[in-house]
C-alpha cells in the first residue's frame, strides 16, 4: 500500500520599503485589479531557499514531526530553514508528488510512496513578538547548513524564473491569486470554543464556574501551540471559568491580557443576542484598525449566530459553506480562523480555517 509522507511549508513575504505597504486603516476596492496586484507584486520580496543535496530553488518547507500540525511544521521548518521567525496568514494550496521525484529528478533506490505539502502565506515577526512567542510556540532549531546552504530574497518575476519546479510556481500562481483577494492586509480572527467541562448535570455550583474536565485541560495547552503559529495578540473571552481557562494557557506563556466580555456568556446571548452579535463586530474592527490578530473564546449556544453573521461577511458561497450550520457547530476545544480583509464595503472574510488541538 502507498504512503503519503505529510509536510509543510510557506511563501515568506516582505516588503521592500515600509512606505510601499499600505496602512491597515485603508480600505480598498476588492478584488484588486490585474494593474494593482502587479504593482503589489512589484512591492515586495519573496524567500527562496536551495537544496544542495538537490542542487534546487524551492520554498522552504518540511516534514511533519510526530505529534505535531500542519500550521506548526510550516512555521518551524521556515525557521530551521532560513533562521527566520514567522507567523501564517492565509492558506494557498497543497502540491503531491512522488517521493522518487523529490528534487525533480527520478531517485534511485527503492524509494515509494508520495510526498503531500501544505503552504500558506506567512510574514515575518518582529524579534520582541518572536521572542514573546518562544514558550508558547516550542523550540525550533538553527539553519543546517546541509540542508540548505542560501537563503534569497528576490522579487516575483525573479522567483518565478529560479524555482526548479513546476509545483512551486503552481503556489506561486495562487499567493498571487490570494494577493489579488487583499490578503497581505488580512487579519486573522480566531472563534474558539472551550474545551470539554464538566457536565450540568454533575456539577453543583453556579454554571458560570463550571471547570475544565482533565481532558478539556489538555487541549486548552494544546490549542495554544496552534494559535501561537499565528500570532494572536488580541484576545477576548466570554468572563465563564470554562473559556477564562480554555485561553488562560496561551495568555499566561505569551503575556498576553484576557479581555473578558459579558456579551459573548451564554446568558447575555439568551437575552440579548444582537449584542454578542456587536461584541464580535467590534473584534472584528478592532483587528482591522490595530492590525493585530484576535482570539475570540466562547460557549456552543452563541456559535450559530456568530457563524451567521460571519457567513455573510464571507466573500463567496463555496466559502461560506465551511462553517457548519449545525450545533455543534464545532468540537470542544477547537476553533475555526478566519481572514479577514478591509474592503471599501466593509470586512470581508476570505478564507477559514480549522484549528484542532493535537492532545497525546
Amino acid at each position: 500500500m502507498s504512503t503519503t509522507t505529510e509536510a509543510a511549508g510557506a511563501i515568506v513575504y516582505r516588503w521592500r520599503t515600509a512606505a510601499t505597504a499600505r496602512t491597515p486603516d485603508d480600505a480598498t476596492k476588492l478584488p484588486l485589479s490585474d494593474d494593482e496586484v502587479h504593482e503589489v507584486m512589484g512591492n515586495i520580496e519573496l524567500c527562496l531557499v536551495h537544496r544542495p543535496k538537490y542542487t534546487d530553488w524551492s520554498w522552504p518547507k518540511g516534514k511533519v514531526e510526530e505529534n505535531e500540525s500542519l500550521y506548526h511544521t510550516a512555521v518551524r521548518e521556515v525557521g530551521e530553514e532560513t533562521g527566520i521567525a514567522i507567523a501564517l496568514d492565509s492558506f494557498l494550496r497543497v502540491v503531491e508528488y512522488p517521493l522518487n521525484r523529490e528534487g525533480g529528478k527520478l531517485r534511485k533506490g527503492n524509494i515509494s510512496g508520495n510526498k503531500r505539502v501544505s503552504f500558506w502565506m506567512a510574514h515575518i515577526l518582529p524579534s520582541r513578538d518572536a521572542e514573546r512567542r518562544k514558550l508558547t510556540f516550542g523550540p525550533v532549531h538553527e539553519p543546517d547548513l546541509n540542508e540548505i546552504d542560501d537563503v534569497r530574497w528576490v522579487s516575483a518575476n525573479e522567483a518565478r524564473h529560479m524555482l526548479s519546479h513546476s509545483t512551486d510556481r503552481d503556489v506561486l500562481d495562487e499567493f498571487t491569486d490570494r494577493v489579488q483577494e487583499g490578503a497581505l492586509h488580512s487579519r486573522i480572527i480566531f472563534i474558539v470554543r472551550h474545551s470539554k467541562a464538566e457536565s450540568r448535570k454533575t456539577w453543583l455550583g453556579e454554571d458560570s464556574d463550571r471547570p475544565l474536565m482533565p481532558r478539556g485541560a489538555a487541549a486548552a495547552y494544546a490549542i495554544g501551540r496552534e494559535l501561537a503559529c499565528f500570532d494572536p495578540t488580541l484576545v477576548v473571552s466570554s468572563p465563564w471559568l470554562r473559556c477564562i481557562d480554555t485561553i488562560r494557557p496561551f495568555s499566561l506563556q505569551s503575556r498576553l491580557h484576557i479581555h473578558e466580555d459579558e456579551r459573548l456568556t451564554e446568558s447575555s446571548y439568551e437575552t440579548s443576542p444582537d449584542d454578542t452579535l456587536a461584541s464580535m463586530n467590534e473584534v472584528i474592527e478592532e483587528s482591522i484598525r490595530l492590525r493585530k490578530n484576535s482570539i475570540v473564546c466562547t460557549h456552543r449556544p452563541l456559535l450559530g449566530g456568530i457563524f451567521d453573521l460571519v457567513r455573510a461577511l464571507c466573500v463567496s458561497t463555496s466559502l461560506a459553506k465551511r462553517l457548519p450550520t449545525k450545533s455543534p457547530y464545532i468540537p470542544t476545544g477547537h476553533g475555526v480562523a478566519l481572514s479577514v480583509v478591509n474592503a471599501s464595503e466593509g470586512p470581508r472574510i476570505i478564507d477559514i480555517q480549522k484549528v484542532i488541538p493535537i492532545v497525546y
